[in-house]
């Protein structure tokens, strides 16, 4: 305990000193042009999440402390958890989440007041949580897999309850949105799901948005997009060059592809990626640093209102402790820091390659540029995943003279492009060979 304490309160001295980004007012909402969230400054929120699915079972709160604030002074502001994932689970206290052999009618409270003073933790720093109900699973586990299929056992009525309740429970939180669902689609569990969602839309307060988390590469909107409750859509997608893998890659998306997909809808609404690659796992989704960072610069330059970052932390082995300072969490805090110094709102993907007129790569493939321009011309990002050279029309930019400016998205550190008239083709190089972004802005 002793050591939880000296190394909180170093974390507590390293978010007060470090970090010059306003701390958003919560609760948020969704932008007027439901693109994107706000906090009560009506200040964009880019939902830059860390998945501690497991937080609530496998933590105590003063290890959920030390998580948290650890992965706040690496910038995150948003943590994405599983209110339960395996029903025979028991929290660090050994209380589960049901009495009575997993009846939704009858939730442990001992449990849910757990899982209130970890939101509440995180509500103290300025994190959003997002959480899910009773996960649903991918494979043959869970509460939706397993033979007695705990979520369609408890039928709609229960289903519908049990998502009432937790409306009311958590109902004092502006510090949290949901998910329905957990890793695949609704398939057979559809009806007691949607039961579940409606029961919760119907008691949570209404800045508590929901979003449905589905199978691979569909999103929220493929399934539900139509639905009163959704409140927000999440994409998830693995690469498409997974030879030997247990998902076929005909069915895969990069996330750029994934997230324009979702951008080009015509029932707007702010999506993040909601899972991808994961770091350092030695699985289906194993992520190297250079994965891992593509992701996020790749679906916020495609119309996203965010990502969640991913590791083999998720499940909270009992070496987590190292794992939480794997290098792309710490790389990823370069990602939001760029973002944050600019009006990344105003951005439109460059979907028809008018500015970055070549050397854009190709489509489909892990080598494609994304890049985006601001409304009023004055502010375009790229993202290179490898070094190449473009061609920039400056003629869509506006003013008379553009500065370009390279950032390394795993130093953090800028170097100078040039300075170009807006009347004129150039190509740009980048100063090394990695993945780079490529701002530029009018002066």
């Amino acid at each position: 305990m002793k050591l939880y304490t000296l190394m909180s309160l170093y974390l507590l001295l390293a978010l007060s000193c470090g970090s010059a980004l306003a701390q958003p007012r919560f609760p948020l909402r969704v932008s007027d042009n439901r693109r994107y969230f706000v906090d009560q400054n009506n200040k964009p929120f880019l939902y830059n999440a860390d998945t501690g699915w497991q937080i609530y079972v496998k933590l105590t709160t003063a290890e959920a402390r030390y998580y948290l604030m650890h992965r706040k002074s690496q910038g995150f502001n948003t943590i994405q958890t599983q209110l339960a994932m395996d029903p025979a689970q028991v929290n660090r206290d050994g209380y589960p989440i049901f009495d009575n052999n997993n009846d939704f009618s009858k939730p442990n409270k001992a449990y849910h007041d757990h899982v209130a003073r970890v939101i509440a933790l995180a509500d103290s720093l300025n994190l959003l949580i997002v959480m899910s109900q009773p996960w649903l699973g991918c494979c043959e586990e869970a509460f939706g897999n397993r033979a007695d299929k705990p979520i369609q056992a408890n039928g709609t009525a229960k289903n519908r309850g049990y998502g009432q309740w937790l409306g009311r429970r958590f109902a004092g939180f502006d510090n949290l949105f949901w998910i329905i669902g957990g890793d695949n689609d609704p398939k057979g569990d559809r009806a007691e799901l949607v039961a579940f969602a409606e029961g919760l839309h119907e008691t949570a307060p209404a800045h508590q948005l929901l979003t449905y988390h589905a199978s691979p590469p569909h999103s929220s909107t493929d399934l539900f997009q139509y639905a009163d409750w959704l409140g927000f859509s999440m994409i998830y997608t693995y690469w498409r060059d997974k030879p030997g893998e247990w998902v076929n890659p005909q069915y895969m998306m990069e996330a750029y592809e994934a997230a324009l997909r979702e951008y080009n809808k015509s029932d707007v609404m702010p999506f993040i990626l909601g899972e991808s690659q994961y770091e350092g796992f030695e699985g289906n989704d194993i992520g190297t640093p250079h994965q891992v960072r593509r992701q996020p610069w790749w679906t916020i330059l495609c119309g996203g209102a965010g990502h969640a970052y991913g590791s083999r932390l998720w499940y909270f082995p009992d070496n987590w402790r190292d794992m939480i300072d794997y290098p792309g969490s710490y790389q990823l805090k370069h990602f939001i820091d760029f973002f944050e110094q600019l009006d990344w709102w105003t951005l439109v993907p460059d979907q028809r390659h008018k500015l970055v007129v070549a050397g854009y790569g190709q489509f489909m493939k892990p080598n494609y540029v994304a890049a985006a321009l601001s409304q009023d011309g004055e502010l375009a990002v790229a993202y290179l995943p490898e070094r190449t050279t473009l061609v920039v029309d400056f003629a869509r930019m506006a003013g008379a003279q553009i500065e370009a400016q390279w950032y390394n998205p795993i130093t953090g550190e800028y170097s100078e492009a040039g300075r170009f008239p807006t009347d004129r083709l150039a190509q740009l190089t980048p100063p090394g060979n990695q993945d780079w972004a490529l701002l530029l802005q009018t002066r």
